[in-house]
Protein backbone atom coordinates (compact mmCIF):
# COMPACT_ATOMS: atom_id res chain seq x y z
CA UNK A 1 0.00 0.00 0.00
CA UNK A 2 1.41 3.39 -0.99
CA UNK A 3 1.57 6.42 1.29
CA UNK A 4 -1.31 8.03 -0.63
CA UNK A 5 -3.40 4.88 -0.18
CA UNK A 6 -2.69 4.88 3.54
CA UNK A 7 -3.65 8.55 3.86
CA UNK A 8 -6.88 8.01 1.89
CA UNK A 9 -7.82 4.98 4.03
CA UNK A 10 -7.23 6.96 7.22
CA UNK A 11 -9.35 9.87 5.98
CA UNK A 12 -12.10 7.46 4.95
CA UNK A 13 -12.16 5.83 8.39
CA UNK A 14 -12.27 9.26 10.06
CA UNK A 15 -15.23 10.30 7.90
CA UNK A 16 -17.05 7.05 8.74
CA UNK A 17 -16.45 7.64 12.44
CA UNK A 18 -17.90 11.16 12.25
CA UNK A 19 -20.98 9.85 10.43
CA UNK A 20 -21.46 7.09 12.99
CA UNK A 21 -21.24 9.60 15.83
CA UNK A 22 -23.77 11.89 14.13
CA UNK A 23 -26.12 8.96 13.47
CA UNK A 24 -25.98 8.00 17.16
CA UNK A 25 -26.80 11.59 18.18
CA UNK A 26 -29.77 11.71 15.81
CA UNK A 27 -30.99 8.30 17.04
CA UNK A 28 -30.96 9.55 20.66
CA UNK A 29 -32.93 12.64 19.60
CA UNK A 30 -35.51 10.53 17.71
CA UNK A 31 -36.00 8.25 20.73
CA UNK A 32 -36.22 11.22 23.10
CA UNK A 33 -38.92 12.86 20.99
CA UNK A 34 -40.76 9.54 20.53
CA UNK A 35 -40.97 9.81 16.75
CA UNK A 36 -42.64 6.96 14.91
CA UNK A 37 -41.74 5.97 11.34
CA UNK A 38 -44.04 8.45 9.61
CA UNK A 39 -42.93 11.30 11.88
CA UNK A 40 -39.28 10.46 11.16
CA UNK A 41 -39.98 10.43 7.41
CA UNK A 42 -41.52 13.89 7.69
CA UNK A 43 -38.60 15.26 9.72
CA UNK A 44 -35.91 13.78 7.47
CA UNK A 45 -37.67 15.13 4.37
CA UNK A 46 -37.93 18.56 5.95
CA UNK A 47 -34.23 18.51 6.88
CA UNK A 48 -33.22 17.54 3.35
CA UNK A 49 -35.34 20.39 1.98
CA UNK A 50 -33.97 22.93 4.46
CA UNK A 51 -30.37 21.92 3.74
CA UNK A 52 -31.05 21.59 -0.02
CA UNK A 53 -29.74 18.03 -0.02
CA UNK A 54 -30.30 16.14 -3.26
CA UNK A 55 -28.90 12.82 -4.45
CA UNK A 56 -26.23 12.95 -7.11
CA UNK A 57 -27.58 12.17 -10.56
CA UNK A 58 -26.65 8.71 -11.74
CA UNK A 59 -25.59 8.04 -15.29
CA UNK A 60 -27.76 5.80 -17.42
CA UNK A 61 -26.41 2.26 -17.55
CA UNK A 62 -27.76 -0.13 -20.14
CA UNK A 63 -28.53 -3.63 -18.84
CA UNK A 64 -26.45 -6.50 -20.11
CA UNK A 65 -28.36 -9.20 -21.95
CA UNK A 66 -27.49 -12.33 -23.87
CA UNK A 67 -27.27 -12.32 -27.64
CA UNK A 68 -29.46 -14.74 -29.58
CA UNK A 69 -26.89 -17.54 -29.70
CA UNK A 70 -26.08 -17.23 -25.99
CA UNK A 71 -29.76 -17.17 -25.10
CA UNK A 72 -30.52 -20.34 -27.06
CA UNK A 73 -27.38 -22.07 -25.76
CA UNK A 74 -28.29 -21.34 -22.15
CA UNK A 75 -31.69 -22.98 -22.44
CA UNK A 76 -30.26 -25.87 -24.46
CA UNK A 77 -27.91 -26.63 -21.55
CA UNK A 78 -30.82 -26.37 -19.12
CA UNK A 79 -32.87 -28.85 -21.17
CA UNK A 80 -29.97 -31.28 -21.43
CA UNK A 81 -29.82 -31.48 -17.63
CA UNK A 82 -33.29 -33.10 -17.63
CA UNK A 83 -34.35 -31.27 -14.46
CA UNK A 84 -37.98 -30.41 -15.17
CA UNK A 85 -38.35 -27.98 -12.28
CA UNK A 86 -35.22 -26.07 -13.23
CA UNK A 87 -36.39 -25.86 -16.82
CA UNK A 88 -39.78 -24.49 -15.82
CA UNK A 89 -38.34 -22.09 -13.27
CA UNK A 90 -35.80 -20.57 -15.63
CA UNK A 91 -38.32 -20.25 -18.45
CA UNK A 92 -40.78 -18.55 -16.13
CA UNK A 93 -38.11 -15.98 -15.30
CA UNK A 94 -38.07 -15.01 -18.96
CA UNK A 95 -41.77 -15.34 -19.79
CA UNK A 96 -42.93 -13.23 -16.85
CA UNK A 97 -39.90 -10.93 -16.37
CA UNK A 98 -40.36 -11.29 -12.61
CA UNK A 99 -37.64 -10.47 -10.15
CA UNK A 100 -35.97 -13.43 -8.46
CA UNK A 101 -37.58 -12.70 -5.08
CA UNK A 102 -40.97 -12.54 -6.78
CA UNK A 103 -40.35 -15.88 -8.49
CA UNK A 104 -39.57 -17.56 -5.17
CA UNK A 105 -42.79 -16.25 -3.63
CA UNK A 106 -45.20 -17.45 -6.33
CA UNK A 107 -47.75 -19.79 -4.78
CA UNK A 108 -49.84 -22.32 -6.68
CA UNK A 109 -52.93 -20.32 -5.73
CA UNK A 110 -51.47 -17.29 -7.53
CA UNK A 111 -51.41 -19.07 -10.90
CA UNK A 112 -54.37 -18.85 -13.28
CA UNK A 113 -53.70 -21.46 -15.94
CA UNK A 114 -56.83 -20.60 -17.94
CA UNK A 115 -55.94 -16.95 -18.52
CA UNK A 116 -52.15 -17.49 -18.35
CA UNK A 117 -51.71 -14.97 -15.56
CA UNK A 118 -49.83 -15.01 -12.27
CA UNK A 119 -50.58 -12.68 -9.41
CA UNK A 120 -47.40 -11.24 -7.91
CA UNK A 121 -48.10 -10.35 -4.30
CA UNK A 122 -46.09 -7.66 -2.56
CA UNK A 123 -43.49 -7.28 -5.29
CA UNK A 124 -40.89 -4.53 -5.30
CA UNK A 125 -42.22 -1.53 -3.40
CA UNK A 126 -44.84 -3.80 -1.76
CA UNK A 127 -47.00 -3.58 -4.89
CA UNK A 128 -49.28 -6.31 -6.24
CA UNK A 129 -49.58 -6.88 -9.98
CA UNK A 130 -50.37 -9.50 -12.60
CA UNK A 131 -47.84 -10.93 -15.04
CA UNK A 132 -48.44 -13.06 -18.11
CA UNK A 133 -46.94 -16.25 -19.47
CA UNK A 134 -47.22 -17.91 -22.85
CA UNK A 135 -50.10 -20.28 -23.63
CA UNK A 136 -47.63 -22.84 -24.97
CA UNK A 137 -45.97 -22.79 -21.53
CA UNK A 138 -49.25 -23.30 -19.67
CA UNK A 139 -49.40 -27.02 -20.51
CA UNK A 140 -45.99 -27.71 -18.97
CA UNK A 141 -46.82 -25.59 -15.92
CA UNK A 142 -50.18 -27.36 -15.49
CA UNK A 143 -48.47 -30.75 -15.62
CA UNK A 144 -45.90 -29.65 -13.04
CA UNK A 145 -48.55 -28.34 -10.64
CA UNK A 146 -50.69 -31.47 -11.06
CA UNK A 147 -47.67 -33.66 -10.29
CA UNK A 148 -47.16 -31.87 -6.96
CA UNK A 149 -50.69 -31.46 -5.53
CA UNK A 150 -49.45 -30.75 -2.00
CA UNK A 151 -47.14 -27.90 -3.00
CA UNK A 152 -47.84 -24.47 -1.58
CA UNK A 153 -45.31 -22.76 -3.82
CA UNK A 154 -44.98 -23.45 -7.51
CA UNK A 155 -41.30 -24.26 -7.04
CA UNK A 156 -40.35 -26.10 -3.87
CA UNK A 157 -37.22 -27.77 -2.59
CA UNK A 158 -37.07 -31.41 -1.48
CA UNK A 159 -37.70 -30.15 2.04
CA UNK A 160 -41.03 -28.69 0.93
CA UNK A 161 -39.82 -25.12 1.40
CA UNK A 162 -39.74 -22.41 -1.20
CA UNK A 163 -36.54 -21.68 -3.06
CA UNK A 164 -34.45 -18.81 -1.77
CA UNK A 165 -33.24 -16.06 -4.08
CA UNK A 166 -29.69 -17.19 -3.34
CA UNK A 167 -30.44 -20.74 -4.47
CA UNK A 168 -31.99 -19.56 -7.75
CA UNK A 169 -28.92 -17.39 -8.33
CA UNK A 170 -26.74 -20.47 -7.84
CA UNK A 171 -28.84 -22.48 -10.29
CA UNK A 172 -28.60 -19.79 -12.96
CA UNK A 173 -24.86 -19.47 -12.39
CA UNK A 174 -24.40 -23.25 -12.75
CA UNK A 175 -26.12 -23.41 -16.13
CA UNK A 176 -24.59 -20.15 -17.32
CA UNK A 177 -21.08 -21.44 -16.65
CA UNK A 178 -21.83 -24.68 -18.49
CA UNK A 179 -23.18 -22.66 -21.42
CA UNK A 180 -20.17 -20.34 -21.38
CA UNK A 181 -22.24 -17.19 -20.78
CA UNK A 182 -22.55 -14.62 -18.01
CA UNK A 183 -26.03 -14.39 -16.53
CA UNK A 184 -27.95 -13.85 -13.31
CA UNK A 185 -31.69 -14.28 -12.68
CA UNK A 186 -32.14 -10.56 -13.36
CA UNK A 187 -30.56 -11.00 -16.79
CA UNK A 188 -33.74 -12.74 -17.93
CA UNK A 189 -35.91 -9.88 -16.70
CA UNK A 190 -33.86 -7.54 -18.88
CA UNK A 191 -33.97 -10.12 -21.67
CA UNK A 192 -37.76 -10.36 -21.61
CA UNK A 193 -38.36 -6.61 -21.43
CA UNK A 194 -35.92 -6.03 -24.29
CA UNK A 195 -37.61 -8.73 -26.38
CA UNK A 196 -41.06 -7.30 -25.76
CA UNK A 197 -39.87 -3.76 -26.48
CA UNK A 198 -38.39 -4.82 -29.79
CA UNK A 199 -41.10 -7.16 -31.04
CA UNK A 200 -44.45 -6.73 -29.29
CA UNK A 201 -45.48 -3.23 -30.33
CA UNK A 202 -46.70 -2.60 -26.78
CA UNK A 203 -46.82 0.97 -25.54
CA UNK A 204 -44.51 1.98 -22.70
CA UNK A 205 -47.45 2.13 -20.31
CA UNK A 206 -48.42 -1.45 -21.18
CA UNK A 207 -44.88 -2.71 -20.66
CA UNK A 208 -44.70 -0.82 -17.40
CA UNK A 209 -47.90 -2.51 -16.31
CA UNK A 210 -46.81 -6.12 -16.80
CA UNK A 211 -43.18 -5.69 -15.76
CA UNK A 212 -43.80 -3.83 -12.52
CA UNK A 213 -41.64 -0.79 -13.10
CA UNK A 214 -42.29 2.21 -10.85
CA UNK A 215 -44.60 5.21 -11.47
CA UNK A 216 -48.18 5.41 -12.75
CA UNK A 217 -49.21 4.00 -9.38
CA UNK A 218 -52.73 5.41 -9.36
CA UNK A 219 -53.79 4.18 -12.79
CA UNK A 220 -52.01 0.85 -12.37
CA UNK A 221 -54.63 -0.38 -9.88
CA UNK A 222 -57.34 -0.22 -12.54
CA UNK A 223 -55.11 -1.29 -15.40
CA UNK A 224 -54.21 -4.53 -13.63
CA UNK A 225 -57.88 -5.44 -13.35
CA UNK A 226 -58.29 -4.92 -17.12
CA UNK A 227 -55.25 -6.93 -18.22
CA UNK A 228 -56.84 -8.61 -21.21
CA UNK A 229 -57.87 -8.11 -24.84
CA UNK A 230 -55.36 -6.86 -27.39
CA UNK A 231 -52.54 -6.48 -24.86
CA UNK A 232 -52.69 -10.18 -24.01
CA UNK A 233 -52.97 -11.19 -27.66
CA UNK A 234 -49.81 -9.25 -28.56
CA UNK A 235 -48.01 -10.68 -25.56
CA UNK A 236 -48.97 -14.28 -26.41
CA UNK A 237 -47.87 -13.98 -30.04
CA UNK A 238 -44.60 -12.30 -29.11
CA UNK A 239 -43.64 -14.91 -26.50
CA UNK A 240 -44.65 -17.73 -28.83
CA UNK A 241 -42.17 -16.38 -31.39
CA UNK A 242 -39.36 -16.66 -28.81
CA UNK A 243 -39.28 -20.35 -29.70
CA UNK A 244 -38.50 -21.85 -26.29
Amino acid sequence: MTENDTTFAAQNEKAKSKKATLAAQIARLVRREGLDYEAWRYVSKAVRKACQLRPAKKGLKLPKILNTDEFRRFYLIVDQANDVQHGLMLRLLFYTAVRVSELCNIEVADVDLETCKIRVNQGKGDKDRYVLFGKSFATALRTHIAAHPKNRWVFQTRRSSRYTARRVQQIVKFYAEKAGVRATPHTFRHQAITWLTRHSGMADAELQLITGHARRETLAIYQHMALDGQLEERYQQTMKDAGL
